[in-house]
């Protein structure tokens, strides 16, 4: 991780004077990346902390929702990720049944201004908070001249159309990976650590690296072409993320087969970015029938790798 991030949870005294913006940044997607270089770029013009200010849980992790959450990134990755876009300080709050009832005017008091020291905000148009999301930009800029800060806001957009992470987990769902590319302006990919499974892939010639659960994967669904990343080195992979339904599977399992590697995975933390989708799981008669599909998967991704 970046060496100058400083990480700092709800429980301090006060963060240093900064440049900040608020947000869950869950897959920091294009349109959060552009309000973040414009946080750096303000921090560095007036010799502040460019700071990212995030919650943990997240909101929707805590509160009721008509819909279901998946989440895109665990805050490990999140963090590496905010590191390397130059990001100093990171302030994670923990968002709590009795935190959502804060009021607006609360949260700015208590928070942005006694706790945080913000000085300049930078935030997406459409940021909502505080009791029932009854703040809006706009409280925030009647607020800003009684406590001594300046807020900008910033769209989120791309090729005119906005950016949102729930377009990213739609994309991801229907298995439309150049789309998620488009607006997370890289490969989706998820960090997770390698443990044992039944070793079922071993047994038929394709040993596979099985990846403890990770929320995202419940959106990748099907057989992908990969890259997955070892300790700075990437190897080519094919990978199947899906409930395995030739052998009967029932829990949601990411697995991935990497095609010019020997060597022993187990409880190694790897990244595993989905560059191209081949097909959807499919239920075979046989495991002879599975072989040679996977043969087959193999052989395509070979082919994927030559073109690019």
């Amino acid at each position: 991780m970046h060496k100058r991030l400083s990480l700092i949870r709800r429980n301090f005294s006060k963060a240093q004077a900064c440049v900040a913006t608020i947000g869950n940044f869950d897959g920091l997607h294009l349109g959060h990346q552009k309000i973040i270089q414009e946080v750096v770029l303000k921090a560095r013009q007036l010799s502040l902390i460019p700071t990212v200010i995030t919650f943990e849980p997240l909101p929707q992790d805590v509160l009721p929702t008509k819909n279901p959450f998946t989440r895109l990134m665990r805050i490990s990755q999140k963090l590496s990720m905010l590191a390397s876009l130059g990001i100093e300080q990171v302030v994670c709050l923990r968002f709590s049944e009795a935190f959502a009832l804060l009021s607006p005017t609360q949260f700015i008091e208590q928070y942005l201004v006694k706790l945080i020291d913000v000085r300049y905000l930078l935030i997406g148009e459409g940021f909502r908070f505080g009791f029932q999301q009854t703040g809006t930009v706009q409280t925030l800029i009647g607020k800003a001249a009684e406590f001594g800060y300046e807020v900008h806001a910033i769209a989120h957009e791309h090729n005119d159309d906005k950016i949102s992470s729930s377009k990213i987990r739609h994309a991801l769902k229907t298995g439309n990976l150049m789309l998620a590319q488009q607006l997370l302006g890289r490969h989706f990919s998820i960090d997770s650590r390698v443990v044992k499974g039944a070793q079922r892939g071993s047994l038929i010639g394709f040993p596979t690296a099985n990846l403890a659960y990770h929320p995202a994967c419940e959106l990748i669904k099907g057989v992908f072409v990969t890259y997955v990343h070892i300790q700075g080195k990437k190897y080519q992979a094919v990978a199947n993320s899906g409930k395995r339904p030739t052998v009967d599977g029932t829990k949601h399992v990411t697995e991935v087969h990497l095609l010019d590697y020997d060597g022993n995975l187990y409880n190694q933390k790897i990244n595993v970015e989905f560059l191209h989708k081949l097909r959807d799981e499919i239920r075979f008669d046989s495991i002879e029938q599975l072989k040679q599909q996977i043969t087959q998967d193999v052989k395509d991704a070979r082919d994927f790798f030559k073109k690019i």
